[in-house]
């Protein structure tokens, strides 16, 4: 892969680029709750979302999870994502644009890999905060 990230480029305290991501729109999420199968009407149907008191539709978790994974392999340039850790602590409307940041908290050696592990979290545009989660690295 041209542009492979080295483990020498990586230094704990390392600020990841910030990248934005959406906004997220309908047709995205009816083609999430066909390929994944999860077909909450929460995800699609903005009249029963209301009518369970939220404002409108909301996307799947595992989508916004696949899209912070995304965020970090992007940044690995090539790295292999050995563990990825998610916890969702808001909802991610219809029409939201994520923002996701991240930070290496260590780098280091161990069975033979070069390993970083990252911290990283996902806004919205208005800044609240939907996952915080947590990621280990082969560089």
């Amino acid at each position: 892969m041209k542009n492979k990230l080295k483990f020498e480029e990586v230094s704990e305290g390392l600020e990841l680029p910030e990248v934005k991501n959406g906004p997220i729109y309908r047709q995205q999420l009816v083609d999430y709750a066909s390929a994944s199968g999860d077909y909450n009407k929460l995800h699609y149907d903005e009249g029963f979302a209301k009518q369970t008191g939220i404002s409108g539709c909301i996307a799947h978790g595992m989508l916004v999870m696949a899209m912070v994974g995304s965020y970090l392999t992007d940044w690995a340039k090539g790295g292999i994502l050995k563990n990825f850790k998610i916890r969702f602590v808001g909802m991610t409307n219809e029409n939201d644009t994520l923002s996701f940041t991240g930070k290496v908290l260590k780098k280091y050696k161990e069975n033979g890999d070069n390993l970083v592990q990252i911290e990283v979290i996902s806004k919205t545009q208005d800044e609240r905060i939907t996952t915080t989660g947590s990621a280990i690295i082969a560089i």
